[in-house]
């Protein structure tokens, strides 16, 4: 069985962990949980995958993130459809680490169950593609297109 680790990039509180739960244990606790460090889960997909998921604290912290980024096959970058400034933090986690962009990627844009809180622009999708073709609009608190999403960048491993 091969082995793959996946780090899951965003600013505080975009829900990493929340979509790390759902992928994982298909559970969603509305209890905000903070990460400290790194938290690592692991999913075996196709009885010939193990996915290794790295899901680091938020990205506020200058250059923290970086020795936990060693070894990663692919990376979710995690932004919050409700917070459009996590766009923006995502796009300067890449400036400073350009190596990210040699690597498999995917980006989740969560929070869509907050239809009400939505604050998306039409430029933040181009900063978007500046990372990564493949985009998904999620929710944690619903499981929509987590699944999908995870599996895109599955196939993007293989």
């Amino acid at each position: 069985m091969k082995s793959k680790k996946i780090c899951m990039i965003g600013r505080f509180a975009v829900g990493k962990t929340s979509l790390v739960d759902r992928y994982v244990k298909n559970h969603f606790a509305d209890k905000y949980q903070t990460t400290v460090g790194v938290a690592i889960s692991t999913k075996i997909i196709d009885n010939t995958t193990k996915l290794i998921i790295w899901d680091i604290a938020g990205f506020e912290q200058e250059n923290h993130y970086k020795p936990y980024l060693r070894g990663a096959h692919g990376i979710i970058f995690v932004a919050d459809a409700t917070e459009p400034e996590s766009v923006h933090t995502l796009a300067d986690i890449v400036a400073d680490s350009p190596e990210l962009k040699a690597l498999p990627a995917v980006c989740f844009i969560n929070k869509t169950d907050r239809k009400d809180d939505i604050n998306w622009q039409p430029a933040l999708d181009q900063s978007i593609a500046g990372l990564t073709a493949h985009s998904f609009w999620t929710s944690a608190k619903t499981g929509d297109h987590v699944e999908e999403g995870f599996a895109a960048l599955s196939r993007l491993l293989s």
